[in-house]
C-alpha cells in the first residue's frame, strides 16, 4: 500500500452505546473488539466478543437475549475535559488513537486489540503531572446478567454472564485488567503508561477466569512488545494479499479498505461468526438479537471476501448452519414432509433457532413463508468453491450442507408440464399468521425468481463439486434434470419494457428479483442474453440507490449490467455522505455489518469479475482514471494483479490448481505471454490451458 488508509473524527462518538452497530471507531483481532465512546476526560472502550452471546431463544421479547457486550474500560482525564479531540482509526495498523489537547496539556492514547491473543493495549502518553489518568473496568448490569468483579494481587477483574435456565447454553466472560509498564521523562513533564486487558469466555476454556488473571498477571513490558511487533507483522501479512490503489478517487479505495477491515475484525472464532452487527455490541438487546438472518443478511458481508483474496475469513461461516442442520432435516420431515433440510430465518451458534412463534401457522417457528433461506446459505460456498477450488475444505465444510439442501429441493420441487414449479414459498418476507382464518399474501406465491435462481444455482454447484470430490454420481442425473426443466425466469411488460417477473401471475415490480444477478450469478450478458437486457431494465426502472437492503446487492448488479462507472461511483459518494459513519461502517435500517461488502464488493466488480467463468479486466472502469490492484481472485481459482495506466491495460495471472482459462478481450492489440511463447488475443475470447502454479502476463502488443 502506498498511502495510509485513517478515518479521522474530530468529535467523540454521538450514538454509541446503540442497539445496532456503533458509530465509535472500531478495532479488533477477529474474536475480540473496541468500540471507542465517551467524551475527552471520560474515554469509553466497548469490548465485545464474537461468542459473548445471551442465548436466549424464547419468542422474540425486546432486550431478551443475544449478542451482548463483554465489558466496559474507562479511562479518566479529569483535567482534560475541554480538549481538542481528534481520533484516528488506522486500517493498516489496525488501531485506534486519540489526541487530546487543552493549551499546554495534552494526552495520546493508542488501542490495539492485538492479533493472535486476546489482549487490549493501551498506551497513554500525556502531560505529567498536570494530568492524572485512570484506567479501570466498570460493571455492565441489566437484561439478567450476573456481574462479580474483584482484585488478586495489582490485577483487577470484571466478570459478565447469563446463565437461566430457559437459556440455550451459559455464557460467561472475564476481563481482567493491570498496569504493565509506567514511566516518567527525565524531564518530569510526560508520563507514559500502558495497561493490558486479557478477555476470555466459557466457549473458549472452562478455565477462563483463572487462565485469564495469570496471563495478565504474569505480563511483562517485553511481552506488550512482542504483542504489538506480532501484531503488526499479522495485518502487514493480511493486507499483502490483496490490496487496490485509485489514483483520484482515494475516498473509494478509503472504504474498499474499510469494508474488509470492519469483517476482519469480528471473523476469526471459527465457531461464532459474525451475525447482524458483527461482534460489535455496545448494548444489550441487540436489534433482532444480532443474530444469523438466513435470508441474505448473514451471507452479505461475506460476499466479497474470496474475490478479495481472504477465503480464510470464510473458516468461520458454515458453523452454525452445520450446527443447524441436524434440526432442519427434523423440520423438513416434520414440517413438509421431504427429506433434506429447511431452515427458519433467525439462528444462532451452537444449534440455537433466534425467533420462536409458538402460535403460528408456520408450525411456531419463523419461517416468513420462506422456503429459500438453505438455499441462499449455499451463495457462500458457491463463491468460495469457485474462487478456491479447495477440495479438502470443501469436503470438510460444506459438502454435506450443501447435499443436505439439494435433497430438500429434489423432494420440494413439482415437476409438472414437463418442467418444474416451486408452490407456497414467499419471495418476500410476510408476516407470521395465527388463527384459522388469517393467512397474509405472499405465503402462497408460485415460482418465486429469487428460490429459481438459488436453486439453479445449487444444483449447477452440486454436480460440480459432486464430479470433483468424486462422490454422490447416482444423484448427478437428478440435480441435471433439475437445471435443465427449472426455467430461471420469466418476464413481463411494464412502461413499454420487458421486465423480470417476480412470481407466477404477479406485474409488480421486485427489487428481490435482482438477487438472481447478484448474488447467485445466474443472470449474464453472454449466458442468458434476453433475461440480461430484462434485468437491466429492472434495475434502471427500481432506482434503488439508497435501499436499507440492497446496498450490498444493487450496485455490484449495475457494474455487471454496465452501467457507466462515473454513474455507479456517483451514488457510492452519494451513500457514504448519507449513511456513512466515522469508523468506515454504514448505518442502515435494515442489516449493520452487511453494508461493509458494498464497496469492497462493487469495486471488485469494477476492476475485475469472473462469473461465467470469463476472466474481465477493468470491465467497468473509465479508462482516463488510472486505476491497479494485487490480489483479487476469480472463479477458476486465478489471483491476478492488474493495472490500468493511461488506459492501457497490464496483468499477471497466477493460476493456482492449472484450469482452463477464459479472456474476455480486454481491447485491441493485446497478447497474453506463457511461458515465453506469446498469444495474441485477437477473439472476444480466447481459452488457454494452465499449470498449476504458471504465471501468465497480459499486455499490450508492444508493452
Amino acid at each position: 500500500m502506498n498511502r495510509q488508509h485513517v478515518f479521522r473524527t474530530d468529535r467523540p462518538a454521538q450514538e454509541t452505546p446503540n442497539k445496532a452497530l456503533p458509530d465509535g471507531l472500531i478495532a479488533g483481532n477477529g474474536d475480540l473488539t473496541v468500540t471507542l465512546a465517551g467524551t475527552s476526560d471520560r474515554v469509553k472502550l466497548y469490548i465485545g466478543k464474537a461468542d459473548f452471546w445471551k442465548a436466549d431463544g424464547r419468542v422474540y421479547v425486546e432486550e431478551r437475549g443475544g449478542i451482548a457486550p463483554l465489558g466496559l474500560a474507562e479511562l479518566l482525564l479529569p483535567h482534560l475535559a475541554y480538549a481538542e479531540y481528534r481520533a484516528e482509526q488506522n486500517l493498516d495498523e489496525a488501531s485506534i488513537s486519540l489526541h487530546l489537547t487543552e493549551g499546554p496539556l495534552s494526552a495520546d492514547v493508542k488501542i490495539t486489540v492485538c492479533a493472535g491473543e486476546n489482549t487490549i493495549l493501551v498506551e497513554l502518553n500525556h502531560s505529567y503531572p498536570a494530568v492524572s489518568a485512570s484506567l479501570s473496568l466498570r460493571p455492565l448490569h441489566g437484561t439478567g446478567a450476573i456481574v462479580e468483579s474483584g482484585e488478586e494481587r495489582d490485577v483487577s477483574y470484571m466478570m459478565r454472564g447469563f446463565d437461566e435456565p430457559e437459556l440455550r447454553f451459559p455464557t460467561f466472560g472475564i476481563c481482567a485488567l493491570r498496569r504493565i509498564f509506567r514511566r516518567v521523562s527525565e524531564d518530569g513533564r510526560r508520563e507514559r503508561i500502558v495497561w493490558a486487558i486479557a478477555a476470555a469466555t466459557n466457549h473458549d476454556t472452562a478455565a477462563y477466569r483463572s487462565q485469564t488473571v495469570e496471563r495478565v498477571g504474569a505480563m511483562t513490558a517485553e511481552d506488550c512488545e512482542r504483542l504489538l511487533s506480532d501484531h503488526a507483522a499479522w495485518w502487514r501479512d493480511f493486507w499483502s494479499k490483496s490490496g487496490v490503489s485509485l489514483p483520484g478517487n482515494e475516498d473509494l479505495e478509503l472504504y474498499w479498505y474499510a469494508g474488509i477491515y470492519a469483517c476482519a475484525c469480528c471473523m476469526g472464532n471459527r465457531e461464532f461468526p459474525p451475525g447482524l452487527w458483527g461482534a460489535y455490541s455496545t448494548a444489550d438487546g441487540m436489534g433482532w438479537f444480532g443474530d444469523y438472518h438466513l435470508n441474505y443478511n448473514y451471507q452479505a458481508p461475506f460476499y466479497a471476501l474470496t474475490a478479495s483474496n481472504h477465503p480464510e475469513l470464510l473458516d468461520c461461516y458454515m458453523a452454525p448452519l452445520n450446527e443447524f442442520l441436524p434440526i432442519a432435516k427434523r423440520y423438513a420431515d416434520e414440517f413438509l414432509g421431504v427429506r433434506g433440510a429447511v431452515f427458519p430465518v433467525g439462528i444462532g451458534p451452537h444449534g440455537m433457532e433466534t425467533d420462536v412463534r409458538p402460535d403460528t401457522k408456520e408450525h411456531g417457528h419463523l419461517f416468513l413463508g420462506q422456503k429459500s433461506n438453505g438455499a441462499y446459505a449455499c451463495v457462500i460456498p458457491m463463491l468460495h468453491w469457485y474462487a478456491t477450488r479447495d477440495r479438502e475444505f470443501a469436503k470438510r465444510e460444506y459438502y454435506d450442507f450443501l447435499r443436505s439442501v439439494a435433497i430438500f429441493w429434489e423432494d420440494y420441487l413439482v415437476f409438472e408440464d414437463g418442467r418444474y414449479h416451486i408452490y407456497n414459498d414467499s419471495l418476500n418476507e410476510v408476516g407470521w399468521y395465527a388463527g384459522p382464518d388469517h393467512m397474509p399474501v405472499g405465503h402462497d406465491d408460485k415460482n418465486p425468481i429469487v428460490s429459481r435462481g438459488l436453486v439453479r444455482m445449487l444444483m449447477k454447484l452440486m454436480i460440480d463439486l459432486a464430479g470433483e470430490l468424486g462422490v454422490d454420481e447416482d444423484r448427478i442425473p437428478k440435480w441435471r434434470h433439475i437445471l435443465e426443466h427449472l426455467p430461471l425466469g420469466e418476464t413481463f411488460e411494464r412502461n413499454g419494457e420487458q421486465i423480470l417477473r417476480g412470481i407466477d401471475g404477479s406485474t409488480e415490480l421486485r427489487e428481490l428479483a435482482m438477487e438472481c444477478m447478484f448474488p447467485a450469478g445466474q443472470i449474464g450478458r453472454y449466458s442468458t442474453p434476453e433475461l440480461f437486457e430484462a434485468a437491466k431494465n429492472t434495475h434502471r426502472q427500481l432506482s434503488i440507490w439508497d435501499s436499507h437492503n440492497r446496498f450490498c446487492s444493487y450496485y455490484p448488479e449495475a457494474v455487471r449490467l454496465g452501467l457507466p462507472p462515473e454513474e455507479i461511483i456517483g451514488h457510492i459518494r452519494e451513500v457514504i455522505e448519507k449513511r456513512g459513519l466515522p469508523n468506515g461502517m454504514f448505518r442502515y435500517g435494515g442489516g449493520g455489518l452487511e453494508n461493509s461488502a458494498a464497496v469492497p464488493g462493487t469495486l471488485n466488480e469494477m476492476l475485475l469479475q469472473s462469473y461465467e467463468d470469463i476472466i474481465r479486466l477493468f470491465p467497468c472502469w473509465d479508462p482516463a482514471q488510472d486505476a491497479s490492484f494485487h490480489g483479487l481472485r476469480a472463479f477458476g481459482a486465478f489471483v491476478i494483479d492488474a493495472e490500468m495506466k493511461d488506459g492501457t491495460i497490464c496483468a499477471q495471472i497466477r493460476s493456482e490448481k492449472g484450469r482452463l482459462l477464459k479472456l474476455e478481450k480486454p481491447g485491441e492489440g493485446y497478447i497474453v505471454v506463457k511461458n515465453g511463447e506469446t498469444i495474441p488475443l485477437t477473439e472476444l475470447f480466447t481459452e488457454i490451458e494452465t499449470e498449476p502454479g504458471e504465471f501468465l502476463l497480459v499486455r499490450p502488443v508492444c508493452g
